[in-house]
């Protein structure tokens, strides 16, 4: 298994911070909130990353592709299959950084809808403080 990126060691960090808190503590889920927040940017550069990569090993195999093609011989049967040989190491690459990206993908949009649920508990609670507060105020 390859080491972690610093990206990817803060965002374990990030996660084991808000496993501390509790949301039922109203600083705690405005923590939780601005936590949640900063693990988003950390993805969406990790997914950035994922795809700069996807996109440098497409470039390779196109590249490779085309000098496989250029330099072999034979019918343009052969020289194609020449080629698809040639990069088959490069398609897998290129499909392993896409699902990469795809797995960050889908932790942002899922840490979106998380976060949408924590600020409508940090309303209603805010709101159900207020009440509170009517009720002494009177």
């Amino acid at each position: 298994m390859e080491e972690k990126s610093g990206k990817e060691k803060r965002l374990d960090q990030l996660h084991e911070e808000i496993k501390q808190l509790n949301p039922e503590i109203l600083p705690d889920l405005n923590k939780m909130i601005r936590l949640y927040s900063q693990a988003q940017l950390i993805i969406g550069h990790l997914d950035a990353d994922a795809l700069y990569t996807a996109g440098a090993v497409y470039a390779e195999r196109k590249k490779v592709y085309a000098e496989t093609i250029a330099s072999s011989t034979g019918t343009v049967a052969e020289k194609e299959s020449s080629a698809e040989l040639a990069t088959y190491d490069l398609r897998i690459a290129e499909a392993a950084a896409k699902s990469e990206s795809r797995k960050w993908q889908n932790l942002f949009k899922s840490y979106d809808n998380l976060i949408i649920a924590l600020r409508r508990d940090e309303r209603t609670a805010f709101e159900e403080l207020q009440k509170v507060n009517d009720l002494y105020e009177r």
